[in-house]
């Protein structure tokens, strides 16, 4: 795993974790949601502009 995407995980998993538990209802659903959420973040990272905050755009994956 790159240092960058542990980095990401870290400041982020949480809350990614937490808004996904709010939909689901279920923490396994959940943490297989968000590391889905982290998989194409990471195959996807060069084309992220910075537009917005990560945390936006997981917030957003989260609802796809």
């Amino acid at each position: 795993m790159s240092e960058h995407l542990e980095a990401v995980m870290e400041e982020h998993g949480e809350y990614c974790l937490r808004v996904t538990y709010l939909y689901v209802k279920n923490w396994t659903i959940a943490e297989e949601i968000v590391q889905d959420i982290f998989f194409a973040y990471y195959r996807q990272r060069d084309r992220f502009e910075q537009r917005s905050s990560l945390q936006n755009v997981f917030y957003k994956k989260t609802n796809a």
